[in-house]
């Protein structure tokens, strides 16, 4: 893989963690809003779609065949 194409994919990456960072970070604000409501159930049965969701069990870095310099940038980013 040339450095240049090298640089797209991991910027790539960069991207795609940084959507699944912001879109985990919402999750748990909706689990703990539940939580604080007393909506345990509710809460519960959020994590439990979650759990099935088969975005949420993706992994960027095998599903874009991550160069391993890339995947270490992308874990410290």
């Amino acid at each position: 893989m040339t450095e240049a194409a090298n640089k797209e994919v991991c910027d790539e990456l960069v991207r795609v963690l940084r959507i699944q960072r912001h879109d985990f970070i919402n999750h748990i604000q909706v689990i703990h809003a539940l939580l604080q409501l007393g909506r345990v159930e509710k809460a519960l049965k959020y994590i439990e779609d979650l759990a099935k969701d088969p975005d949420m069990l993706s992994n960027p870095l095998r599903m874009n065949n991550c160069p391993s310099d890339c995947e270490r940038k992308a874990m410290h980013d």
